[in-house]
């Protein structure tokens, strides 16, 4: 084992022990009442998790892309009710753009490519524009945003409070607000220009392989209840996991999450390494998503009604199935952009694409 997979492996058994020590009932119960964690956050920021995959010397906690996915795919497991992904894709711009990475959960957009302006005005810079739909901005210590500047792309960090925001959730009641920004001042230092590689683009990608890698945790959990929940019910007199058409929904299920997990790390990885992004990326996100219908539909199949309750933990990693599937675009439209991406390659470049030849 060489040193990147031994620290990538303590990494992995750290963030584990962590989630599964806090991360409980009372926890999430107590999350969808008050939108999030803050008492989870104030756990995983002291051991510096959003901060992995960005430079220590821009003050992040290092590590690589590949480290990250695998703390994502953790906190999918877990249903982890905090804006991990959010905050490490918003402390990504900052340091990309050599502005100071912010502490507290982070948020950034916009996320759907609205056009956000900034306008200068002496040491200062006025924005102006709307952001719908943007996860976790009621509880963000600052808004990362992408803004169209009169010479090119910024990247500003602004106070929420300065903005308004106007509630919204998604079908697991984890925020997703509109965000209004009325000429709201923010000093010259903590607006730069935008890196190339930051642009409305990029935050989709990354955005995607989030929500990839977090449905890939959650289809781990999800699998992991239904094969317990299976030797552990009685239905005419046998153990329902005895039956042999449970056994194959549930051998269908490990399929799909051994596939799921693949896909998202491996996009990660693409990604990391400077592959196409598009192709990685699309490719996750179309198959962690037909995984999460299939998975979350044999997995209430297998529970039967106390799969819908709230008293029982299925429903945490369901409804973020659910959810996540259709942010930053669901299987039809990605697969519609990789359709038409591979075909303007051209048809000679198919094979080569699909083989890495």
């Amino acid at each position: 084992m060489n040193d990147t997979s031994e620290v990538r492996a303590m990494l992995i058994e750290s963030a584990t022990r962590l989630f599964a020590d806090h991360v409980d009932a009372r926890l999430l119960d107590a999350a969808k009442r008050d939108s999030w964690s803050p008492e989870l956050w104030r756990i995983v920021e002291a051991a510096q998790l959003p901060l992995v995959s960005i430079a220590e010397e821009a003050g992040g906690a290092g590590g690589s892309l590949s480290d990250l996915a695998a703390v994502l795919l953790i906190a999918g497991r877990y249903a982890a009710p905090i804006p991990l992904a959010e905050t490490a894709i918003a402390g990504w711009m900052l340091a990309s753009c050599r502005l100071p990475v912010e502490s507290g959960p982070l948020a950034f957009g916009p996320v759907h490519g609205e056009n956000v302006t900034a306008r200068q005005h002496g040491a200062q810079w006025s924005l102006s524009g709307s952001m719908r739909r943007v996860p976790w901005a009621r509880i963000a210590q600052r808004l990362v945003v992408l803004v169209s500047g009169p010479a090119g792309a910024l990247v500003a960090c602004v106070d929420p409070q300065q903005c308004k925001v106007s509630p919204g959730r998604n079908l697991a009641l984890e925020p997703r607000d509109d965000v209004v920004l009325d000429g709201v001042i923010v000093a010259g230092h903590l607006v730069a220009p935008a890196d190339p590689g930051v642009c409305h683009a990029a935050l989709r990608l990354r955005g995607a392989l989030a929500r990839s890698l977090l449905m890939a945790g959650a289809l781990e959990r999800a699998l992991e209840l239904a094969v317990r929940y299976s030797t552990e019910r009685t239905q005419f007199g046998r153990k329902i996991g005895q039956f042999q058409a449970i056994q194959q929904e549930l051998a269908r299920f490990a399929g799909e999450v051994a596939a799921a997990v693949a896909a998202a790390l491996s996009a990660a990885g693409a990604l990391e390494r400077g592959e196409d992004p598009l192709l990685a990326v699309a490719s996750a996100k179309i198959r962690t998503a037909q995984a999460a219908h299939e998975g979350a539909l044999i997995a209430h199949q297998v529970h039967g009604a106390i799969g819908v309750t709230d008293e029982y933990a299925l429903h945490h990693s369901t409804l973020r199935l659910w959810a996540w599937r259709e942010e930053f675009g669901n299987e039809t439209a990605w697969a519609a952009e990789l359709g038409r991406a591979l075909a303007a390659a051209g048809a000679d470049r198919l094979w080569p694409l699909l083989t890495k030849d």
